[in-house]
């Protein structure tokens, strides 16, 4: 009885994790510019990047779950075809010959690590989310062109949470790859 007791209260200590969604609206990435960069572009992400989840706080001692690789895809292919005249997901890691074999002119490799709070004390879902995105370029020839770090941070009320357990992190995604979207389509780099 007494270990069952010690159980119960070292669940109770470490707390519970929930899964939360992280991936923003899409239809809220959108750009004003409609001249695509007449190029094919690829993003590579490795395997274990996409299947890895992270923990991360919630309230209340819980913590929360996701996959921010694969959920964050969506949006990097949004802004990756706003801007682009095509875009190839890359199974194989970048290199030069592997993209002049496929016709890639330019290709993508985002870095993304994920932050989270919560002032709730009685709630799991985080009030405040915090997206680090940093993105690089590549030319054919393997040569850097285009370096930029986004941080995204978004907030959301108890209230709103209770209608969407990751609000936060939504508004912090679409922070993060709204600031991406607005930079690529300005670039000169890929203009040539």
């Amino acid at each position: 009885m007494r270990k069952l007791i010690l159980a119960l209260c070292s669940i109770m200590l470490i707390g519970c994790a929930h899964p939360i969604v992280i991936t923003p609206e899409l239809r809220t990435l959108k750009t004003t510019e409609r001249n695509y960069i007449q190029a094919t572009v690829g993003y590579y992400i490795s395997s274990s990047d996409r299947d890895n989840y992270v923990y991360s706080a919630g309230g209340g001692g819980d913590r929360v779950y996701y996959y921010p690789y694969k959920e964050l895809e969506p949006a990097l292919q949004k802004v990756l075809f706003s801007v682009f005249k095509d875009v190839k997901r890359l199974d194989l890691a970048i290199t030069p010959e592997y993209l002049r074999s496929n016709d890639i002119k330019y290709a993508f490799l985002p870095e993304i690590t994920t932050e989270s709070y919560s002032a709730g004390v009685m709630s799991w879902m985080p009030t405040s989310f915090t997206v680090n995105l940093t993105c690089k370029a590549f030319t054919q020839n393997g040569k850097l062109i285009w370096q930029r770090k986004y941080i995204g941070v978004g907030t959301a009320t108890f209230s709103e949470l209770t209608k969407d357990f990751g609000l936060a992190a939504k508004r912090a995604s679409q922070k993060a790859f709204s600031d991406m979207l607005n930079d690529l389509s300005q670039a000169k780099e890929f203009r040539d």
